[in-house]
Formats: structure tokens, sequence, C-alpha cells
């Protein structure tokens, strides 16, 4: 499997909001390659960005809005003819992880793009021509 891209927690909950175009046009994109390659959703953003979205609905934030958000994002994931696909976080990586985010190590481990809305702060833990700012 090889993983051109890699979406953080800001790239899934926009995704899941519908708060820009970028992440769909990067789906697509890679979806054009006619399965050469998948984009990485990495199980530890995931979790942060579902969990954010079911915070939004216990909060009775938009009920309904918050319910399709969060049905979009499990879509997203799920699907199993889809490009995307959920990256495990294995036990070696659980510190690195921890320090750099599940997202930086992913995409160090395919050397693939980090797609993201906070560029500044993953260029802490990645190299400037590894994330892409959306």
């Amino acid at each position: 499997m090889t993983v051109r891209i890699v979406l953080d927690t800001s790239a899934l909950l926009a995704y899941a909001r519908l708060s820009g175009v970028a992440v769909g046009e990067l789906i697509a994109m890679v979806e054009e390659d006619g399965g050469a390659a998948v984009v990485g959703i990495p199980a530890g953003c995931f979790l942060e960005a579902h969990a954010a979205l079911a915070a939004a609905l216990a909060a009775g934030q938009a009920d309904a809005e918050a319910a399709r958000d969060r049905a979009r994002l499990v879509d997203l994931a799920t699907t199993v003819d889809g490009v995307a696909a959920v990256l495990p976080l294995l036990g070696a990586d659980v510190v690195a992880a921890a320090e750099d985010g599940h997202a930086a190590v992913e995409v160090r481990r395919h050397g693939a793009l980090l797609a993201t809305y906070e560029g500044r702060q993953a260029r802490r833990n990645l190299p400037d021509e590894a994330v892409l700012d959306l």
C-alpha cells in the first residue's frame, strides 16, 4: 500500500464539517490515480476528530449538523472500496506519536505529505517539504 497523503485531525475535521474543498480535492486526486495510492487516516487523528464531533453533539451544538458531520467522517474511514485507509498506531510508535503526533509518525513511515490546516505546528516535527498547507 502506497500512502501519498496523510490527513491530520484538522484536515479530518474540515472534511467532516465541509469547511473547505481542499481535503475533498486531495482525496479525488488520489482516487484518480486508479488505486495506485491511498489517503492515510492515522487512527489517533481519527479518534481525536471523532471525539471533537461527539463533544459538539453532546453539547447540543446544531445536533442534526453535528450528526451529519460525524457520519461523514465515519464514512470516509470505513468505506471498504474507498481510497482512504485507517493507519494503525503500532506499539513501537506510541512514544513518537505521543511526542510528535500520530500523523507525523505516518508521514515519516510512508514518505507521504501531511495535509493540514495547522502547518506551523506540523513543521515543528516535520520538514517543510513534507507539509501541505490547506
